[in-house]
């Protein structure tokens, strides 16, 4: 996945830590290589990985509309 040159600190975050909370979440490894974020994991770890970052950069900009009906990786409390 290419990373924008102002998105790559925001990608990385303090310490490294926003790309450890992506890792931790989607259960794929997520390593920045230049600004080239590689993923390595299963098909659907891989997907969710993806899914994160672009949300990710999304959020940077605007808000961010997930789906999570259709979604089993996440679950929705009504507070």
């Amino acid at each position: 996945v290419q990373i924008a040159e102002d998105d790559y600190s925001y990608a990385l975050g303090k310490e490294g830590k926003t790309r450890k909370k992506l890792v931790r979440a989607s259960g794929c490894v997520i390593e920045y290589v230049g600004h080239i974020a590689v993923l390595s994991g299963s098909d659907p770890e891989r997907q969710r990985g993806r899914e994160y970052l672009q949300w990710l950069f999304q959020q940077r900009v605007g808000g961010v509309e997930v789906d999570y009906r259709s979604r089993d990786d996440c679950t929705a409390i009504l507070v």
